[in-house]
């Protein structure tokens, strides 16, 4: 600073002489305005560091200066002045944007000490933010928006205590947003939007209670949303779009009932819509798409004010929420692509003429045809795909006059295209996939608009199809006849609605290999053949293969789009064929035309080469899609990047198909899931390479052995049949050796095969062991599929016969958080189930396993907690199979590659005699995770498992088991210290000292507070576990639930009846004594003999029948 004191000085001496000048030659005013000198120099050195150039002013001039038409320059000064010659005005507002600005902030800026507003929004201005400006203590307003500013958010924010408007937007800032943010009170609007900003959103947002517009989207921001937002009762607008944000949606957002509009798109947030927000009677505009949502549809009838309303992109399921969409007459955006509803679309939707935008897909058994009549008179944006629509395209169609992207695809109708079409102004038009007949109208050929006829059941086209409209004109497998002007449009066989074409005297192959978008080369000794064409379906010159594409990328967007190319290289052996890739909008299936009967290895190549950027937030993007091989899905859900864990991976997936006809169909479908764009963005379907050859056949070998055979028959057949003779009664052949085992969807492998996956049960590959026998890892198909094979121990038929009977039961059983049994195997002294494979284990290895090298964050621990309590409820709550675990412990809680909460040996009771079931008991007792009248009593209901739930969530938060430490000497039981630390109002002790305080702590005081709840000594006080979990997602409190049920009271008369003390209901506050009685029902366990009590059988009937499967 001292180096530019002489510089300042002549740089001020310069301007002043200027300043004269051009006040002399303009006149001069007997009232003047008059400011600081000092600011004078200081505005001059500030616009030449923002590198401005521009015409000269007088010093009586800057005062109120504003020419934002040519140099959008504004300065505005303090009023109070100029009124004495020692009297000077002061620099207010100063306001610079649009200008293309190159420099930077420079650090004077602090010296404009009375600026209360500094704008340079929309310039290109570098560098980071000075610390200097957090000084200016008077600033209301600060706008740095739309630049390219880095570095971070300096913690010394919070000086700017008189700051209401803050916009830091559009820049490339990077760290977490610091704490001392949230103590700016005054702040009224806040948006940080477009940056690249990490970490979570703290709790301390609610001490910003002023705010009525909150931006925090395009970030990269991590973490639960706070549910302390809920306490900003004046928010208006919330945007937390494109994160990484996760876990449920706070139900508290229900309560800010001024809000207008919520954008939650694009982020990972997961569990259900919270029923709360029927709250938000304000609500004009919802986005939620691209997240993971689950669940029904809450009853929204009451947001009537709904102007936008988005879900795209969820895995949400139920009933299609038809009844309240009705009440929401001012919609004029509605998009509820993908998910999984099911039922009737609601004819109303089609008389709101306020809709402009109607996109919805994937709708299970709607039988839904268009109504009668309709008035969407400006409707712009049409998509009903794949909603199982009957019936006729109606002609009102043709009149709604604004009408640019139609999408009727994917639906099962019938009749011609209505001649009223042929006047709309469409640039998207898709009928594909329906059973269209009639002629194709010779008025098509005019439009040009992206025009999508395939797969119908046309009778003939009424035009020649001119080169230049292969670009926009999709007529593969149209029609039902092969006697096309086209010789490349294949027609369709009417029972298999599959394309066929093999040319006459075409010799039939045994392989096939493409290279997706890209020219054709040579990789090892394989030739892939080139796939470049930008047309929406082809046919390859050799007639062998071909392919068909679905759908537009944008209305502008060219058909080079269908081709992308890696910016930066994937370094394997085969990267040459990661290099281009083909992408399609909606739909892409490959055809190959000419192979010769038999069985396929059908190998596809991946690598997300498109969603990678952080700079355009594409990375956030999740490219999500279904595969299907010869019309059966292989695929479903698949993500390319997370499956490759990253862009710019290669992933490999491996597949067997059966070819009977010469046509082998590989197909690609987007059902709406990860990124909502429609139309798309590039987030369709994307494949890099396509592999097709035979499955080695054993002919040559069995000709071999069939000569040798015939040599030898003569003198070996005798000793050859005893031997196949002793096989079979040993159970080496027969039904045992060629009995097929389910280990995916339609993946089958052999008892044998099995077996030999298995080692023979060897020790090497045994996994895990427990009271039903032990569980091995089998890798089959080349290590492409494992399973877990569960060798069942017992030795009863009876029970064996029992289970067999529930196995289509429990096989049925399907949940996120139930590990999936695939099949099982009930043989002559072999009995197996086979289960999904879980690549972390239990909970029991993955926390306290010597060998475990997991570490769990908080938001691990609170969705395993939250996924086991989602479990218990679908068994508990199941509509037919109402079941009680018994067993729920650390061990019995397996972990998927995603760390997800999976529960295993559901339904193993029946295996047991009772004397076997006193001796688990009497076993497991002392480790403390089964409830005390189960224990003792045997008494069974839905409560056993919420009290072994309670003290496995204790181990999950606090990372330490039940009991077990300081095990020679008086045990601790980590319940017990529970019940102490509720009781001192000192939870949050409880939680792992290896999160070093990164962890959320209302959620931990919640599932704490839950665990002492669940593990209540009597039943009839614990939480159901639908309560359990809707507390977790925050749809109740917990004095909405503390309340027994009727079956709980039916339960404590069924106990009442036992020859055990009857367990104590009474609400006493005294937590240590019920601790204390808790912890001896269990050591007592170990020096009493323990039986079984003999209840009143109705009742204890009454009460299975609730509770028990």
């Amino acid at each position: 600073m001292v180096e530019t004191r002489p510089r300042l000085l002549v740089e001020h001496m310069l301007l002043s002489f200027l300043l004269w000048q051009f006040g002399f030659r303009h006149g001069s005013s007997e009232t003047t305005t008059e400011l600081d000198p000092k600011e004078v120099v200081v505005l001059n050195l500030i616009l030449d560091k923002l590198r401005y150039s521009g015409p000269s002013y007088s010093n009586s001039s800057i005062c109120h200066y504003g020419d934002l038409e040519t140099i959008k320059l504004k300065i505005n000064c303090t009023e109070d002045c100029g009124h004495d010659k020692n009297s000077y005005c002061h620099i207010k507002d100063f306001s610079f944007t649009g200008a293309a600005l190159t420099g930077f902030i420079p650090e004077e800026v602090e010296e404009l000490k009375h600026l209360e507003t500094l704008d340079l929004s929309g310039n290109q201005l570098t560098g980071s933010i000075p610390d200097t400006l957090w000084n200016l203590s008077s600033l209301i307003q600060l706008d740095l928006s739309m630049n390219q500013l880095n570095g971070g958010i300096s913690k010394r924010i919070e000086s700017l205590r008189n700051l209401t408007i803050l916009d830091l937007s559009g820049n490339q800032l990077t760290g977490s947003i610091p704490d001392t943010l949230w103590n700016l009170s005054s702040l009224i609007a806040l948006d940080l939007s477009r940056n690249q900003l990490t970490g979570g959103i703290s709790e301390h947002i609610q001490f910003l209670r002023n705010l009525t517009a909150l931006y925090l989207g395009y970030n990269f921001l991590s973490g639960q949303i706070p549910s302390s937002l809920g306490a900003l009762r004046s928010l208006q607008t919330l945007s937390l779009s494109y994160n990484e944000l996760s876990g449920p949606i706070p139900y508290q957002l229900g309560n800010i009932t001024a809000l207008q509009t919520l954008v939650l798109n694009q982020n990972q947030l997961s569990g259900r819509l919270p029923p709360s927000f029927s709250n938000l009677s304000n609500l004009q505009n919802f986005w939620a798409a691209s997240n993971d949502l689950t669940g029904e549809f809450p009853d929204y009838a009451t947001l009537t004010q709904m102007n936008v309303f988005s879900i795209s992109g969820n895995y949400m399921s139920g009933p299609f929420p038809a009844d309240f969409i009705r009440n929401w007459t001012l919609i004029s955006h509605l998009s509820i692509l993908g998910n999984n509803f099911e039922g009737s679309l609601p004819a109303e939707l089609f008389s709101f003429s306020s809709l402009d935008y109607l996109t919805i897909s994937d709708v299970a058994n709607s039988g839904f045809q268009f109504p009668r009549t309709a008035n969407l008179s400006n409707i712009e944006t049409l998509i009903l795909r794949n909603c199982s629509i009957t019936g006729e395209i109606p002609e009102y169609i043709g009149k709604m006059s604004n009408l640019e992207y139609l999408d009727l695809s994917f639906n099962i109708l019938t009749g011609r295209i209505p001649q009223s079409m042929s006047g709309l102004n469409l640039t998207h038009l898709s009928l594909a996939k329906n059973k269209l007949n009639d002629t194709i109208p010779a008025w098509l050929v005019a439009v040009k608009t992206r025009l999508d006829l395939s797969y119908n059941s046309f009778s003939k086209v009424s035009f020649g199809v001119p080169d230049d409209m292969r670009d926009h004109l999709n007529l593969f497998a149209c029609c039902r006849s092969s006697s096309l002007t086209d010789p490349d449009q294949l027609f369709v066989d009417p029972k298999k609605r599959m394309p066929t074409h093999c040319p006459r005297r075409k010799s039939k192959s045994r392989s096939l290999f493409i290279n997706c978008g890209g020219e054709g080369l040579t990789v090892g000794d394989k030739y892939y053949e080139a796939d470049n064409s930008t047309s929406l379906y082809y046919i390859s010159p050799s007639k062998t293969w071909g392919y068909s594409l679905s759908g537009d990328l944008s209305p502008e967007s060219n058909s080079s789009n269908f081709i992308q190319t890696q910016s930066c290289g994937i370094h394997v052996a085969e990267s040459d064929l990661y290099l281009k890739a083909r992408i399609a909008p909606l739909f892409l299936s490959y055809y190959a035309f000419c192979l010769q009967k038999g069985k396929y290895n059908v190998t596809l190549h991946f690598a997300e080469i498109v969603f990678k950027e952080k700079e355009s937030y594409s990375i956030l993007k999740r490219r999500v899609f279904d595969v299907y091989i010869q019309e059966n899905r292989v695929l479903m859900n698949f993500d390319i990047a997370k499956e490759a864990k990253g862009p710019d991976e290669p992933q490999t997936k491996y597949f067997i198909a059966d070819v009977s006809d010469s046509v082998l169909e590989i197909s690609f479908y987007w059902a709406g899931k990860g990124c909502a764009d429609d139309p798309p963005t590039l987030n369709g379907p994307l494949i890099s390479a396509i592999s097709i050859t035979p499955v080695p056949q054993r002919s040559a070998l069995w000709r071999k052995l069939k000569k040798a055979l015939i040599i030898t028959l003569p003198s070996s057949v005798v000793v050859l049949l005893l031997l196949l003779a002793f096989m079979w009664k040993i159970g080496w052949l027969g039904k045992r050796e060629l009995s097929e085992i389910q280990i995916g969807q339609d993946k089958h492998v052999t008892l044998q095969e099995l077996i030999g996956a298995t080692r023979k049960f060897s020790s090497k590959m045994e996994i895990g062991r427990g009271h039903f026998g032990r569980v091995y890892k089998a890798e089959l198909e080349g290590g492409q599929t494992t399973v877990a094979v569960k060798r069942l121990s017992t030795n009863s038929k009876e029970k064996v016969e029992e289970l067999l009977n529930e196995f289509y039961a429990l096989k049925s059983l399907r949940h996120e958080n139930l590990v999936q049994l695939l099949d099982a195997y009930f043989g002559e002294g072999l009995h197996l189930l086979i289960y999904e494979y879980m690549p972390n284990l239990s909970i029991a290895d993955a926390f306290f396993g010597s060998k475990s090298r997991l570490k769990f964050n908080w938001e691990n621990r609170f969705n395993i907690c939250l996924g086991i309590a989602r479990g218990l409820d679908h068994l508990h709550e199941h509509p037919r199979l109402k079941m009680v675990h018994r067993d729920i412990k650390a061990e019995n809680i397996l972990l998927d590659g995603a760390l997800n909460a999976k529960i295993s040996d559901f339904g193993m009771a029946s295996l047991y005699t009772e004397e076997e079931q006193l001796m688990i008991i009497k076993v497991e007792a002392p480790n403390g995770h089964m409830a005390p009248e189960y224990v003792v009593q045997g008494f069974v209901t839905s409560k056993v498992d919420v009290y072994s739930f309670g003290v496995l969530i204790l181990e999950i938060v606090s990372g330490k088991k039940n009991a077990g430490y300081k095990f020679n000497h008086e045990s601790e039981y980590l319940l017990d210290m529970a019940y102490v630390a509720y009781k001192n109002g000192s939870l949050v002790d409880l939680v792992d000292k290896n999160l070093s305080g990164n962890y959320d702590a209302k959620q931990a005081i919640t599932i704490l507070t839950l665990a002492v709840m669940c593990t209540n000594i009597s039943p009839t006080l614990r939480p159901r576990m639908a309560d359990v979990v809707s507390i977790l997602v925050g749809e109740k409190t917990f004095e909405q639930i503390n309340r027994p049920t009727v079956d709980d009271h039916q339960l404590n008369v069924a106990m009442a009846h036992g020859e055990c003390t009857k367990a104590d209901s009474s609400t006493s506050t005294d937590v240590s004594a019920r601790a204390s009685t808790s912890t001896k029902l269990i050591k007592g366990i170990e020096e009493t003999e323990i039986h079984y009590a003999e209840p009143d059988l109705e009742i204890l009937e009454e009460s299975q029948t609730s509770f028990s499967g």
